[in-house]
């Protein structure tokens, strides 16, 4: 019996064969990937952010839009504020009698005085700015699990966040925002969040354009 000879595949369309295959794999990879990042989308909640070109604050400072981050909020939360007695050049120490360790503020003086100023460190604002988000409650400010990563690992914050109001004035008026408990003052947020609540913050909701923050629990 006769038995049809197949003919063995040239190197050509071997080759081509072989660029398919290959074309497909990286497509399915890539498709894989997509489905895998929607599926496990990270947050940075915590990230390190700057405020750009800016003085160093008296105190909260929210700026928007912050390009680093991916809600676009750089928060900086700390409501500890400089000394108001003069002070003389290059006596820190005296700026930060009331905590030594944390360092936050610095004697300024101009050329033609003989005594300072206590200002914020701008590198002390830096170190402690966050990335941010808006919230509703503390959980939308915490991981829940492999496919809700809300906080980015590595964090300078250690005590958590919550969903707190910090602002009286300007665009987040009253708004709720993901803050690190190490610099949240809870009494002064509490406060804040009594008068948003009842929408009489000054400042806030006795403006024209009323926020819609204000007069919500």
């Amino acid at each position: 019996m006769h038995h049809p000879t197949r003919t063995p595949p040239t190197p050509t369309s071997s080759r081509r064969f072989t660029a398919r295959l290959r074309h497909q794999l990286k497509g399915w990879s890539a498709a894989a990937l997509l489905v895998g990042l929607a599926a496990c989308a990270k947050g940075d909640v915590g990230a390190p952010c700057n405020h750009g070109d800016t003085e160093p604050p008296e105190s909260k400072l929210v700026t928007f839009p912050a390009l680093s981050c991916n809600e676009l909020l750089c928060v900086y939360a700390d409501v500890a504020e400089a000394p108001p007695d003069p002070c003389q050049p290059g006596d820190d120490a005296a700026c930060n009698e009331d905590n030594p360790a944390l360092n936050r503020f610095q004697c300024v003086t101009d050329p033609e005085e003989t005594t300072g100023q206590c200002e914020l460190r701008i590198s002390y604002v830096l170190e402690r700015s966050m990335c941010s988000k808006k919230c509703s409650t503390d959980s939308d400010c915490k991981d829940g699990g492999p496919t809700k990563k809300v906080v980015v690992e590595n964090t300078k914050c250690q005590s958590g966040f919550s969903c707190a109001r910090i602002q009286t004035l300007g665009k987040f008026c009253c708004e709720k925002l993901c803050v690190c408990n190490d610099d949240l003052d809870l009494s002064t947020a509490n406060e804040i969040q009594t008068e948003c609540a009842a929408g009489t913050q000054e400042g806030c909701c006795d403006q024209e354009m009323v926020p819609e923050a204000c007069g919500k629990p």
